[in-house]
């Protein structure tokens, strides 16, 4: 049955080889994302292993005009039957022209973040790099999903974190592009705290994000209610930190996540409210040229129904149209 698995997953990665580039510099490969979206394809947990996940999907978000897709995933062990799913996934979003980013939460890395769990994710991030290695350089590895929890104030052990994961990886895709983000829940004023990991080599990005999860009405971080000159200032200061960055230290960016409504609480915005904010969102990343992603693909995409939620068509339109 190994064998079988190994020779499946062998003729899948033949399918995802890039005869063309055998890399891709991080300047085209940002103009290249353009506008995406995070998908729940494998789940949030241990428990809820398998998430939805479809052809049909794939090939109704390239018609609505997204060019990417960031995998979240969330389990430590990856067995061959996982990396067989896994290659099929990216298999059939490279067929469709949907560039796939490979991210890993290391949710328990980021509750404590010891020696211990500090080698957990080096050794996945290492795991993942070997059975990627002949994989298409268009296909990138985002290190983790939001420093958060306990992580988000420890820079030091972060930058160690990224060292050595980016030393790992190096040793079998030496030219894959990979994002580092920056502490205190990737918010780009977080970026001045990042050290550039050794073998960053040319091909390192940083992935930056703001209201991830939502603009609030109450919350004054992140305050956006009729979209008045001030909220609109916050969000010109957070995006000028984050552009100004990247001139500095030659470092492209991309905007892994943002939400164009407060889903995960009252989700109190109506779909006209959310379409003001995520077109001033659109407008401004678009200004600087830098592509992002929306959070999450199960607010607007019906699996069941494969088709998108009707209520926010016109919201979908204003960001991806």
């Amino acid at each position: 049955m190994g064998r079988l698995f190994t020779s499946l997953i062998l003729t899948l990665t033949a399918f995802i080889v890039n005869a063309q580039p055998s890399a891709i510099a991080p300047r085209d490969y940002q103009q290249m994302l353009k506008k995406g979206i995070n998908v729940d394809w494998w789940g949030r947990s241990e428990k809820n292993k398998y998430g939805a996940y479809s052809e049909t999907a794939v090939k109704k978000f390239v018609q609505q005009g997204i060019k990417h897709v960031r995998f979240r995933l969330h389990h430590y062990h990856f067995t061959d039957e996982d990396f067989k799913r896994l290659f099929s996934q990216i298999n059939t979003c490279m067929q469709n022209e949907l560039i796939p980013i490979i991210a890993f939460s290391a949710k328990p890395y980021k509750e404590n973040p010891d020696v211990g769990e500090h080698e957990k994710v080096v050794e996945w991030w290492k795991m993942m790099a070997e059975r990627c290695k002949e994989l298409s350089p268009m296909v990138s590895f985002d290190l983790i999903v939001e420093p958060s929890d306990q992580v988000k104030k420890d820079v030091a052990e972060l930058n160690s974190l990224y060292e050595d994961c980016v030393t790992a990886i190096r040793k079998t895709n030496p030219k894959r592009i990979i994002f580092i983000a920056p502490p205190k829940l990737s918010h780009p004023e977080g970026l001045k705290d990042l050290k550039i990991p050794s073998s960053g080599n040319g091909y390192l990005m940083a992935e930056w994000h703001f209201f991830a999860a939502g603009p609030s009405k109450s919350n004054d971080k992140k305050r956006w209610t009729t979209g008045t000159a001030e909220e609109k200032q916050k969000i010109k200061k957070s995006t000028k930190v984050a552009v100004d960055w990247q001139k500095e230290t030659g470092i492209y960016t991309w905007v892994g996540a943002w939400m164009p409504g407060d889903y995960n609480k009252d989700d109190n915005y109506s779909v006209k409210e959310q379409a003001e904010f995520a077109s001033f969102m659109t407008q401004q990343l678009n200004k600087y040229g830098v592509p992002f992603a929306i959070n999450a693909d199960h607010h607007f995409y019906d699996y069941k129904a494969e088709q998108w939620i009707p209520q926010y068509k016109d919201l979908l339109n204003a960001i991806f149209m």
